[in-house]
């Protein structure tokens, strides 16, 4: 392991990124249940794996909100 990332979205730990190969990919592990989809994913950037994270966790978000009547 070369260099790891804690990823952090809107104050919650959901992962953390690892750089384990010389050409700069890294693996995405997930911790919270909402981003295991992308458990074991290897991202191009640091900056890629944050964008898809954010993504896909506050869409997660936006799908448990209550609607309001």
């Amino acid at each position: 392991m070369f260099k790891s990332e804690i990823i952090e979205i809107d104050g919650v730990f959901v992962g953390v990124v690892i750089q384990s190969r010389r050409d700069g990919a890294r693996v995405f592990r997930a911790i919270h249940e909402w981003l295991r989809p992308l458990n074991g994913q290897i991202m191009s950037s640091l900056q890629e794996a944050r964008n898809v994270a954010t993504g896909l966790f506050r869409r997660q978000r936006v799908g448990l909100a209550p609607v309001l009547t």
